[in-house]
């Protein structure tokens, strides 16, 4: 092999190696980012459930209202990353999104939260609205800010349902994009036996917006969550690559140049039984 060759597998190891340190980076960075959000997600989640409970005390059956009855167009809020470098997490995502989108007759179009989302629906006539570099951390604002779209969209577009896309957090290895129902509202588990004061009919439309801001920052929460398990997963699996890779070009350098000084002691022997052979004839 030529010495120019053995530079080459040289410079790939180098390059390599070099690649190696960043992706051991990230997954650092991942780890220590999703740490302190997984510990903040653990508090939040007992907020929303008591919320949840909350929410089957105080909707009684029978409410005329399109956050109740479904009646009117179907709109998707999809939740996706604003990097990369996550595997599979943002693709899953989006192929869910597609699918989800065709089943629907009623299909009105797509909220994206994150800017991979909204890249992918850039062109198509079903992107509402895109919110992209949010939110690194979730909270009430951002959450806010979405159901303050979706509400008017209830009330001045005929929208009736609204589905949310999001990466369930299973545990560190394994996150899965899930679809659940924000809207309508279900009230069939309802305590008919509540009193108001004020009527229902007053504090209701508090009451949605109040709970649903909430559902989606738990929502929102849950997919940061999964985001950074998915990019701190990508960059390990790249690191454990970038090892191997490195042991299998070191070992064909040194095989490599190993035949290169085989090579080269042979000339030098053949060299000198020629030399030999030549005296010998003089």
């Amino acid at each position: 092999m030529s010495k120019g060759k053995l530079r080459a597998i040289k410079k790939k190891v180098e390059a390599t190696r070099n690649l190696m340190k960043i992706t051991k980076a990230m997954e650092m960075v991942a780890r220590a980012k999703v740490s302190k959000l997984e510990r903040a997600f653990k508090a939040f989640k007992e907020y929303a459930e008591e919320i949840e409970r909350m929410k089957e005390k105080i909707l009684v059956k029978g409410i005329d209202s399109p956050l109740f009855n479904g009646v009117g167009d179907s709109v998707i809020i999809l939740i996706t990353s604003d990097l990369g470098l996550c595997g599979a997490y943002n693709s899953e995502l989006l192929k869910t999104a597609e699918e989800e989108s065709k089943r629907i007759a009623d299909f009105k179009g797509f909220i994206t939260i994150g800017t991979k989302g909204a890249t992918y629906f850039k062109k198509s006539k079903f992107l509402i609205e895109a919110y992209e570099r949010l939110y690194d951390f979730p909270t009430v604002e951002v959450s806010s800010m979405i159901v303050d779209k979706v509400m008017e969209m209830v009330r001045n577009e005929g929208v009736g349902k609204v589905k949310v896309i999001y990466s369930e957090f299973k545990n560190a290895l394994i996150q899965r994009p899930k679809v659940i129902n924000l809207l309508p509202l279900s009230s069939e588990n309802a305590d008919e036996n509540m009193e108001f004061e004020p009527a229902i009919e007053k504090m209701i439309d508090e009451f949605v917006y109040f709970y649903l801001t909430s559902k989606l920052q738990r929502l929102m929460f849950e997919a940061k969550v999964s985001e950074y398990y998915a990019r701190q997963n990508a960059m390990k699996n790249a690191t454990d690559n970038a090892n191997e890779m490195i042991r299998a070009l070191t070992l064909e350098y040194n095989k490599a140049r190993q035949a290169s000084i085989t090579q080269e002691i042979i000339e030098i022997v053949n060299g000198a039984e020629a030399l030999k052979e030549i005296e010998e004839a003089g």
